[in-house]
């Protein structure tokens, strides 16, 4: 066992260098791909800009690269070096970003801890990073003293609070608001420069084997990466070409006067490929500009604003939330309240605020948002979400049931499925709106006709032949995609060498997820490899696809899948189900009602209803755990 009490992966390195992963570029001395030199890009072209809101607190451009010098100041004081490793443990703020942009602009490495991970877990990570610094918000300090000590890399715990001076210091630790009236705002004065091909991030997660794994990025790819996001989430709604959808999308994206007028004058036009293209191929190349950011700011003074709602260390919300920082300036809103997640007033924020876009992960906040609506119309009032155009969904699942109802909501919304992996950005979208006859899951173009030749390439390959899947034949493959991926995996070269694969001469990055086309050249993603399929009896069964049917069922709330132990089966499904508030169901109810749509294997053989389902404060279910906890309560050894 390891110091931190998880087991030591097989075939993982003790030592890692970045050397190991390093990738050379055409121009490969600048540094505008920089965390740094995009900010700086910022406070110098619209300095008072608005740029983080939290609260009743506010940064422009200018004053949030000042607060960022100041940390950067103060940790080359401390003596933290280009290429070492910096945590931030917290929930959303505008401290969090301060601290993420600050390791950036003094070329050390950040990664980012859910606070809400085990001990173990959070000791494993920080002793993997070989981490010399955490920042932490006040909350977690004790916790990661407590893990840490006796870490010999570690030198620094630096502690801060959301919008006061936190109260609890461990012994040791160094405050952050000292070091922030301590240091000048001065851009720090390096012997060294910051460039695109330096070490940026190591984003880590849980990987399949239960081991925290993390994917090594450099700037070059990190910001292409999220860059990239904020261009193919507006590819499906460019590819409705004149309908009202898009226009409003094209609207919000150049928000002119007289803008919309022009287009519903030339509105036989838009559905033409040739002009989506071009007009696809303009915004790929104007995105991130000066004249484009400019443009922006220039229309709607307060920026295009982006709501988080789920935490920042989680990838599928940091990513797009960075990725609208790089391409438009956005200004992003945080809740007043990191955590936990407050569906009232998250409402209330984007009514105060004018909120333009909000990021969710899954269910878990779609629920609580919905529930929200419902509760305030039965009251006889409405939140006023003029502002809203996007509502943003990566990471968990978001079923179709709940999206139609958010969209009988508030009817001028779009809501976005996007998809994204460890290691790879996010670099596939596809959209519902009110009007569309049916309501999907995430869908993938595969084949790169019209609009679609804009996004990453991507495939769905059979392990066993190594050759792409036939469409409308269900044959279940290993999905690929050719985006930005990462370098590798740290301290990992087994997992590194698993993640890539040459296809036709082009390599692509494999993030463990499994999909079938269908006849349409649509890719259909059915869950991750080896986890979310098994047998039950002599049947082949996907929990993700059971899961969508339950919680279709108008009564329950939320439900997950798990498969345990069974005498006869060897395996059989269970489902874990949380009911609506006020509502009444029983086990012979949902397993008649499964029998509608699935076959005789995939029916849960058990029926565990709960008060709610554990989820992490980024959504996910740990569906070992989950397992663990239906067997124990089933009386399975």
């Amino acid at each position: 066992m390891s110091a931190s009490g998880l087991r030591t992966e097989p075939g993982r390195l003790e030592r890692d260098s970045f050397s190991n992963y390093r990738q050379h570029y055409r121009g490969r001395i600048k540094s505008n791909n920089t965390l740094g030199s995009r900010l700086e890009k910022l406070a110098r072209i619209i300095p008072d800009g608005l740029a983080f809101i939290q609260g009743n607190r506010s940064l422009t451009w200018k004053e949030f690269d000042q607060q960022v010098n100041r940390l950067a100041n103060a940790l080359l004081d401390l003596g933290i070096k280009r290429g070492e490793r910096v945590g931030v443990v917290g929930f959303s703020s505008i401290e969090w970003m301060v601290a993420n942009f600050a390791i950036a602009k003094i070329g050390a490495v950040s990664f980012f801890l859910d606070p809400k991970f085990t001990f173990g877990e959070i000791a494993y990570v920080i002793k993997d990073a070989d981490a010399v610094a955490v920042i932490v918000e006040g909350g977690y300090a004790s916790i990661i003293a407590r893990v840490t000590e006796g870490m010999l890399s570690l030198r620094y715990l630096i502690v801060y609070d959301v919008g006061k001076v936190p109260q609890l210091i461990p012994p040791g630790a160094v405050i952050y608001d000292d070091l922030m009236a301590r240091y000048p705002s001065a851009k720090p004065r390096l012997s060294y420069r910051v460039t695109n091909e330096d070490f940026a991030h190591l984003e880590y997660t849980i990987g399949d084997a239960g081991y925290p794994v993390a994917a090594v990025w450099d700037y070059e790819r990190l910001t292409k990466s999220v860059m990239l996001i904020i261009f193919s989430v507006g590819v499906p709604i460019v590819d409705r070409g004149k309908e009202e959808v898009a226009i409003n999308f094209r609207v919000a994206t150049f928000p002119i006067p007289g803008y919309r007028t022009l287009l519903h004058l030339i509105r036989p036009i838009l559905d033409l490929t040739l002009w989506k293209k071009f007009y696809l191929r303009f915004i790929r190349r104007l995105g991130g500009t000066t004249l484009y950011i400019k443009l922006k700011r220039l229309f709607r003074k307060e920026g295009y604003k982006v709501l988080p709602a789920c935490p920042l260390f989680f990838e599928a919300s940091y990513n797009p939330t960075l990725g609208n920082i790089f391409v438009s300036g956005a200004c992003t809103v945080f809740l007043p309240t990191p955590y936990p997640f407050d569906a009232r007033e998250f409402w209330e924020t984007v009514e105060r605020e004018k909120v333009n876009m909000a990021v969710i992960s899954g269910d878990p906040f779609a629920i609580p948002i919905v529930e929200e609506l419902r509760r305030v119309q039965k009251v006889g009032r409405r939140y006023d979400l003029s502002s809203l155009g996007i509502m943003l969904s990566s990471g968990v699942t978001w079923e179709p049931h709940l999206k139609k109802e958010l969209l009988e909501l508030i009817p001028y919304l779009i809501t976005i499925d996007a998809y994204g992996g460890q290691g790879c950005g996010v670099t596939y979208a596809s959209i519902n709106c009110s009007g569309d006859e049916e309501i999907t899951p995430l869908q993938i173009r595969g084949d790169r006709k019209g609009v679609y030749a804009f996004q990453a390439p991507c495939k769905v390959i059979n392990p066993e032949t190594a050759k792409e899947v036939k469409p409308g034949l269900g044959e279940i493959g290993d999905f690929l995609t050719g985006g930005y991926s990462a370098l590798g995996f740290w301290k990992n070269p087994g997992e590194t060498k698993r993640a890539f694969m040459v296809v036709d001469e082009c390599k692509y990055f494999y993030a463990g997820d499994e999909g079938y086309v269908d006849e349409r050249g649509w890719v259909h993603l059915v869950g991750r490899k080896g986890i979310e399929v098994t047998r039950s009896g002599e049947v082949e069964v996907y929990t993700d696809e059971i899961e969508e049917v339950i919680k279709a069922h108008p009564r329950v709330r939320d439900a997950a899948v798990v498969v345990v132990a069974d005498e006869k089966l060897g395996e059989a499904v269970a489902a874990i189900v949380d009911i609506r508030k006020g509502e009444e169901l029983n086990e012979e109810e949902l397993i008649e009602y499964c029998h509608r749509s699935l076959s005789e294997g995939e029916i849960p053989k058990h029926v565990i209803f709960v008060e709610s389902l554990p989820r992490s404060p980024s959504g996910k279910i740990d569906k070992k755990v989950l397992k663990e906890f239906a067997e124990s309560r089933l009386g399975i050894r």
